[in-house]
């Protein structure tokens, strides 16, 4: 059996005098085929993983976690890129087995899919585990991200990833050969390039386009890490970013699925609304979670005042709510005459006059007075107590030595 001449592998950039004369798409080891995509994905997720599991050391969250959702988050991810794949290209899969359906050699994977798979049984997983999604998905996110920073690279080695023709700094050229018919479009082969016996396409390399998109948004995302507001936001960053460089990189392929009736990508329509919903969900909440902060802080720095008030209150309101009766009351206390027990010796003596009853400033001095220098004399004061006025054991009556001299 002969043999046809091989296939140019060159990949050429001609308005940055860039020519690679060969791009192999996969290599032998022992007999098996390993692509250079395979390889490049794999590396990414051994990266990603690596990252993800510091960022959760760093953040004293279970590292476990992590580790455990590779496996649902790979099969979902398997299998739900593989099958909006085979949806989205039915007509080439029309009547195929099942084997050939699930074959991902065959064909490729669809990203929206495959994130959307992942997405789905990382959090029917992690619900059964009963731990936040938002949570793991902020740090997740970030490594997924580098996955797509490596991996996207792997489209250059299968020459699968670009877009319609364009004659700008980066223009690509792709020998027409290798590439698949249902991507040669109209555009594309109005525009072919000879170079010597070969013919080329010239269009926009989306991988690096993309490639450079994802390693600005990681970075991004980095410095958000450190002041996220909410369990979430850099997850709903992440959906953003991506449907922001999906949006261009769709509108710039013009290969993809397109409305019925209509020449707009329906990926376009896709990656749009998960911009613009992703995006403004993100601030809005930011701005909500700004607000319940301030409030929040607002309301410990007068709880603060409250308590500080609290404290410096039984001082301050005793000097502040003296009366000139209070006043008058310290004084008589300092005397070492107490009101309280004046004004029970007053009600119990049954002899007080009138005259020291209608006059009650001349009270604390009598009973000043009658504090330093004892008691005056009972007759001279008009009032003789009932304890004076009883004789004590041993001693004479006035009142019966007066009778008894008379």
């Amino acid at each position: 059996m002969m043999k046809g001449p091989p296939m140019d592998m060159s990949i050429r950039f001609p308005n940055l005098k860039l020519e690679l004369a060969r791009v192999p798409v996969s290599f032998s080891v022992m007999g098996y085929e390993i692509t250079l995509f395979g390889i490049l994905v794999a590396v990414g997720m051994l990266l990603a993983l690596a990252f993800v599991i510091l960022q959760a050391k760093r953040q004293k969250e279970n590292q476990n976690i992590y580790l455990e959702i590779v496996i649902p988050a790979l099969l979902g991810g398997i299998a739900g890129g593989r099958f909006f794949y085979v949806l989205l290209s039915w007509d080439l899969y029309s009547g195929k087995t099942l084997q050939e359906l699930c074959d991902v050699r065959n064909g490729g994977l669809s990203f929206l899919g495959g994130l959307l798979g992942g997405v789905f049984l990382t959090a029917l997983y992690l619900k059964l585990r009963r731990v936040s999604f938002m949570k793991v998905a902020d740090t997740a996110s970030m490594g997924l991200l580098i996955v797509q920073i490596i991996g996207v690279w792997g489209c250059f080695f299968n020459r699968e990833f670009f877009g319609s023709y364009t004659d700008n700094l980066a223009a690509m050229q792709i020998p027409a050969e290798v590439v698949p018919e249902s991507l040669l479009t109209g555009g594309l082969k109005e525009h072919l390039v000879t170079v010597g016996d070969t013919a080329y396409i010239q269009a926009h390399p989306l991988f690096l386009y993309a490639g450079v998109w994802y390693l600005f948004l990681f970075f991004i995302l980095l410095i958000y890490m450190r002041r996220k507001k909410y369990q979430g936001e850099i997850f709903l960053r992440y959906l953003a970013g991506i449907g922001l460089g999906g949006t261009v990189t769709e509108w710039l392929r013009r290969d993809s699925l397109k409305i019925p009736g209509t020449d707009f990508p329906v990926f376009v329509s896709v990656y749009a609304l998960l911009f613009l919903g992703c995006g403004i969900s993100a601030v809005v909440r930011r701005v909500m979670a700004k607000k319940r902060s301030a409030l929040s802080k607002r309301r410990r720095g007068e709880l603060y005042a409250a308590e500080e008030q609290r404290i410096d209150e039984p001082e301050t309101g005793e000097n502040a709510g003296e009366t000139p009766e209070s006043e008058e009351k310290t004084a008589e206390n300092a005397a070492g005459t107490p009101d309280s027990k004046e004004e029970s010796t007053d009600s119990d003596d049954a002899g007080e006059t009138a005259e020291s009853a209608k006059d009650p400033e001349s009270q604390p001095e009598d009973q000043t007075a009658e504090k330093e220098n004892g008691p005056e004399d009972p007759v001279q004061d008009g009032s003789v107590p009932e304890s004076e006025a009883q004789p004590q054991d041993g001693q004479t009556d006035p009142e019966d030595t007066k009778t008894e001299n008379e």
